[in-house]
């Protein structure tokens, strides 16, 4: 399963629906307690209840909760000593497996040592690290609406009675076919079987809506956020969001001013839709300022 990535808003709304027993049990933990101050405190960052063991930490303004700390004991195999403990993505334990969060953790029996650790691990996330967070969710959702197209493709082929095979001869025959049809159409010739001609118009805008996702998907995640007191917009481009390990480039940020239109649609649009919503011909609502947008 690996490190669990949790937006900020994320971990306050558990905090808010949780705080009574939270609050409760971490009182409990004075380790814990004194660990969060000095983290606060030298750090400049905020806290949140997490567990009764730990808590997130976390900047204002940022997207990510940049990992939790927390006091107890956190071995697997057995009963150990209580220690403190650093959770954060770019820790590798390898004496843990990768499907747990001891694999991202640093554990130390005196708070001197966890401060070095969280001072070392606790890092923002970069646009392109908050943006690969959500590219599995993203890529899901585009996954399923190429298969619903393509095979609305597929169908539309068959009613006009050309073969669907995408494959050898008969696939290279419906082409050429394909492309003569394509000509006519484009030359103004309309059928004398209605019904044909429906078909085949159909044929082809399932055809455009299919090219779309023949090969790459790039899209741009995009993040509203201040920065020294003014709304900026970070981008970041995910070059084909439809691939496993999705590569990012084109890292920018723009003043409020400077917002290229279509981002500011693509925005706009999403802003009526739920968290976690995603529009074909759109793209992907993370929340109230987070978004992934078709290019």
């Amino acid at each position: 399963m690996g490190l669990d990535h949790k937006t900020v808003a994320q971990a306050k709304e558990f905090y808010e629906t949780n705080a009574a027993l939270l609050d409760e049990t971490q009182q409990n933990n004075t380790n814990l307690m004194a660990f969060t101050r000095a983290v606060e405190r030298t750090m400049r960052v905020k806290t949140v209840p997490r567990d009764r063991n730990t808590s997130w930490v976390y900047r204002d303004g940022d997207l990510m909760a940049i990992g939790y700390i927390g006091y107890g004991d956190f071995a697997t195999s057995v009963n150990g000593d209580n220690k403190f403990v650093v959770c954060a993505r770019g820790i590798t334990n390898m004496k843990y497996a990768e499907y747990g969060d001891q694999h991202n953790m640093r554990m130390a029996l005196k708070m001197d040592t966890a401060m070095k650790h969280a001072k070392r691990y606790l890092v923002p996330y970069s646009l392109s690290e908050c943006a690969s967070v959500f590219a599995q969710k993203v890529r899901t959702e585009v996954s399923s609406c190429r298969t619903a197209v393509k095979e609305k493709f597929s169908q539309t082929k068959k009613d006009v009675g050309i073969n669907a095979r995408s494959w050898g001869d008969e696939e290279k025959a419906a082409r050429r076919l394909i492309s003569e049809l394509r000509s006519m159409i484009q030359a103004g010739h309309s059928f004398i079987d209605k019904t044909l001609d429906t078909d085949i118009r159909a044929m082809f805008d399932a055809m455009d809506g299919y090219k779309h996702f023949e090969e790459v998907v790039p899209m741009d995640f995009v993040h509203v956020h201040e920065q020294w007191g003014k709304q900026v917009v970070g981008r970041v481009t995910v070059k084909d969001v439809a691939a496993w390990q999705p590569q990012y480039e084109n890292v920018c940020t723009f003043r409020a001013e400077e917002v290229p239109e279509e981002i500011q649609h693509g925005c706009a649009a999403l802003s009526m839709c739920e968290d976690g919503h995603f529009v074909e011909g759109v793209g992907y609502r993370v929340n109230d300022h987070t978004f992934y947008l078709y290019k």
